[in-house]
């Protein structure tokens, strides 16, 4: 049994919750439809929503997408494993790669979710063109919590990650969608990593950032770079300032810092992890990191960092808090969940609350509809809704008091009003879900 520090995304073992999850009764709305051919399928642009932790102490295999047309969401075909805390990823015209995670209970107690079962290896590509999926050879190692990156050969680059024996890896694994196999890459990153970050450089390398490096509440701060045509890691010229995981790795497209990574919020320490507001540059050139001069108006670990299209970033919820851990288990947490939203402007470097500063709270005023952390977000490229995005489900509830559940509550940010609108919920509750628009 494992035991995930939701506040920050470290995994500590822990205590089996109360009670037999695997015998619960499973509500109406998790059950993952029969498959069938008759599955309703999405259109290019609809967001396909797959896995999750559920409200019944169980992770998922229902899978369904928001119709950007009727902007609700629909029942698709149900996945063929259930999983949370896995990837998804578009690999082709219609297609999108499933894989990893974790398969069995869930239960949410304050800022931890503890897990029943199993990490799984699996893989499976789900199809918009018939809404179901079919079953690829599996991962070489079971992996949850670890990083899925799509390079410019199509191929996609699998890293880091918690085994099924509660081990944090730093071995990494490349599918190919030609033979739908995994192998591994050809040497392994220079550290252990679980909820890291991976970025895509614009040459076609990736930055690896951070994570945690084992179950003791230790983190690192050390980055490396895959080459895709060595097929191998090496480590950056200079380690990260600070020591990060649950942080977002974004990759700049405008203003001075185009082309740059930002590296933001997460939290950090060794058995104790602090939250952070500061942010860090990498400059592919110079294989160099710079912190920023300023900062998040607000510490986040576990929120959304999305590019918009006039390439500021919008950096959405999350967790403002800090965790103790001891003996390799949660022995303490103290913050809130975030009910707000900010926006870094890439010319001016600065970071603005989307609806001003609090100066009572020294947080950003509300302007999401629900407080949630671990959620998705997602950018509509196509469609009528193109530009805005699309902010799903997570850990939260309607006030940043609220302490662990899974939400089915959705919003849609809109950049030309700088607002965000709740939309019609999902059809089930989903926390460590996936969420990928597609072609």
């Amino acid at each position: 049994m494992l035991s995930l520090v939701a506040a920050i995304g470290c995994i500590n073992e822990g205590v089996a919750p109360s009670g037999d999850s695997t015998t619960a009764s499973i509500p109406l709305d998790e059950i993952a439809p029969p498959r069938s051919a008759n599955a309703a399928k999405p259109a290019p642009g609809d967001v396909l929503i797959a896995g999750g932790a559920g409200a019944s102490l169980r992770t998922l295999a229902k899978t369904e997408f928001f119709d950007q047309a009727a902007q609700k969401f629909v029942v698709t075909g149900s996945a063929i494993s259930n999983r949370a805390g896995g990837a998804a990823i578009a690999i082709a015209s219609s297609k999108v790669l499933l894989a990893g995670g974790f398969s069995g209970g869930a239960s949410i107690n304050h800022f931890t979710l503890s897990l029943e079962g199993n990490v799984v290896s699996a893989a499976e590509i789900f199809d918009e063109a018939t809404g179901s999926s079919s079953a690829v050879s599996e991962m070489t190692v079971p992996r949850m919590g670890f990083t899925a990156t799509l390079l410019a050969s199509g191929k996609v680059l699998i890293a880091g990650g918690l085994d099924n024996n509660g081990s944090v890896l730093a071995s990494a694994e490349l599918y190919d969608p030609a033979t739908g196999k995994f192998t591994p890459t050809s040497n392994t990153m220079s550290d252990h990593r679980v909820f890291h970050g991976a970025t895509l450089l614009p040459g076609g390398k990736v930055l690896i950032t951070g994570g945690a490096t084992n179950l003791f509440g230790d983190t690192t701060n050390s980055a490396d770079v895959y080459d895709p045509a060595a097929n191998t890691f090496t480590p950056t010229g200079t380690a990260m300032d600070h020591q990060r995981a649950a942080h977002t790795s974004t990759i700049l497209k405008a203003g001075p810092l185009a082309g740059k990574v930002m590296i933001a919020g997460g939290g950090g320490g060794s058995s104790f992890f602090l939250k952070d507001s500061s942010a860090e540059i990498y400059d592919p050139a110079s294989g160099q990191f710079g912190l920023l001069t300023s900062f998040l108006n607000e510490a986040r670990s576990m929120h959304t960092a999305t590019v918009l299209d006039d390439g500021s970033v919008l950096l959405a919820g999350g967790f403002n808090g800090s965790v103790a851990i001891a003996g390799g288990a949660l022995s303490g947490a103290s913050g809130v969940i975030s009910n707000s939203a900010e926006i870094f402007d890439p010319n001016s470097m600065e970071f603005n609350c989307v609806v001003g500063f609090n100066t009572d709270t020294l947080r950003c005023n509300q302007s999401m509809t629900s407080a949630r952390a671990g959620q998705t977000a997602t950018l509509f490229t196509t469609g009528k809704l193109r530009k805005q995005v699309l902010i799903a489900g997570g850990i939260g509830g309607n006030q940043p008091q609220a302490k662990g559940t899974p939400l089915s509550s959705a919003e849609i940010f809109n950049p030309a009003s700088s607002s965000f609108t709740a939309t019609s919920p999902m059809t089930t509750s989903r926390a460590l879900h996936t969420a990928s628009e597609l072609r």
